[in-house]
Order: C-alpha cells, then structure tokens, then sequence
C-alpha cells in the first residue's frame, strides 16, 4: 500500500510539473514587460521575432498580429520602458515640435537598446530558441529602434523589418561592423501619405545603406498614411518566411 500511494504521488507530481510547464511560459529575466506566442513545435532551431511597437503605443498592439505569422517563429512583443500616458510608452521620449520634426534624448535610446539586447539574450535561453535568427519588426519609433539595435549588435539581429521609421543621426556614430551589417536582411516599408514620419525618411535609411554596400535590402511603398495595410502585412508574412527558408537551406547546405 505504501509503495502504491508513493508512485501515485511521484505520478501526480510529474503530471502537475508538466501541467505547469505547458500552461505556465518559462521566466525571462528581464526588467521589460512581453507578450510572447509559442509555435506548436519548438526546437533549438526556432527563429525569434522581436515585435516593438511605436510611441504612445504598448506590446498589445503589433502582437495582434502575430497569429498570421509563419508558424515556426517564437514571438515576442515588447513593452517599452518609459510611460508617457496611461496606456502608452516609449522606447525614448520626445517633444513633437511640428513638420515632422522631433527633440529627444538620445541617452533614453540608448537605455532602451541595452534592455532590449538584454531581453533577447535572456529570451533565447530560456527558451531554448536560436540566437542565430533573430529578426526585428518594428513600426516608427519600434523601427527607428530597430536600426540602433542593428547598428550596434549586427551579430545578434539576422533581419530588421522597419516599418514607416527613419534612422538617427546618433545612430549612423556607432562604431559598427559594416561587414557583418552586410549579412542582415532589411525590409524597408513606408506609406506615400505619412504625415508624422516623411517616406523621404525611408528612403534616406535605403539610400545609406546601400551606399555602405548593403545589397540585401527590400525597400516597398504603399498608398496609406502612418499605418500599416493589409497588403503591407501580406509582404511582411511573406518575407518573413522567405528569410527564414533561405536561412534554413543555407544552413543545410554546409
């Protein structure tokens, strides 16, 4: 009787464990608040896609579109660290001073970078994910992150989506490795009637990096205003899964 009642337990604290382990997703340690979707099979080979969101805005925003993503990704939607309102945040925080012109603190940026490299690091370990595929997708200010973020790790990012963003001067003063920002897939996307960032800005970003011989870039235009469409989404689903195939068939060639 003893030994039975023992084995129930072992038994129910084994299933209680692997309870907790599927509905309970494991802790990253990290000072920034997430939303993150698991795919249905997870290996060490899942590619990792880092959602930040524009100004004003939080990790719910750019996450609802995560369910029309390619499957194989982990996602992860990041909240920004600095609040500016009761529902919004920012990666910095800015004064708009009108035709499209902004004043900001660089140092804030910078702060919010060291946190988000963090948080990957921290993300792929405990999940057991590949640091070797990480893409960024970022939407204004998320985007404009998204640029800082590569320029100063270019080891860490594979891919930068940079939705109706632009590039800082601060960051173009990153001591970088042009070398290995030459591996990194950029999609470049903006829409002809912005009227908070200038598509100018864009195609500024495109113009720079193609003069510094970065040839992977995908640079789209479309008829909207500071947003994202639908056909805008159906490109990003569909380079999202083209990087990732390419990666994966690079890789088994070798």
């Amino acid at each position: 009787k003893e030994k039975k009642k023992k084995m129930k337990n072992i038994i129910l604290f084994i299933f209680f464990g692997f309870f907790c382990a599927k509905v309970y997703p494991q802790k990253i340690n990290t000072s920034l608040t997430y939303l993150v979707k698991t795919p249905a099979k997870k290996t060490n080979k899942t590619p990792v896609l880092i959602l930040l969101h524009g100004y004003g805005s939080n990790e719910a925003d750019l996450f609802d579109l995560s369910p029309g993503f390619d499957n194989r990704f982990i996602v992860f939607s990041l909240r920004a660290p600095n609040v500016v309102s009761s529902e919004g945040c920012a990666w910095y925080k800015m004064e708009f001073l009108g035709d499209q012109k902004f004043k900001y603190n660089y140092k804030d940026a910078r702060e919010s970078r060291l946190k988000i490299l963090s948080f990957i690091s921290n993300a792929c370990r405990a999940y057991d994910v590949d640091s070797t595929q990480v893409y960024l997708l970022g939407f204004s200010q998320g985007a404009i992150m998204s640029y800082d973020l590569a320029f100063a790790a270019p080891e860490k990012i594979s891919g930068v989506l940079a939705l109706s963003g632009r590039m800082l001067e601060e960051t173009k003063t990153i001591k970088t490795d042009w070398k290995k920002i030459s591996r990194i897939k950029f999609f470049i996307a903006h829409g002809n009637l912005d009227n908070v960032i200038k598509i100018a800005d864009s195609e500024k970003v495109y113009r720079y990096l193609d003069s510094k011989k970065v040839t992977n870039i995908a640079f789209n235009k479309y008829v909207m205003a500071h947003a994202i469409n639908g056909s805008e989404l159906d490109d990003i689903k569909r380079w999202l899964s083209n990087a990732i195939t390419s990666k994966n068939e690079t890789g088994a060639g070798k």
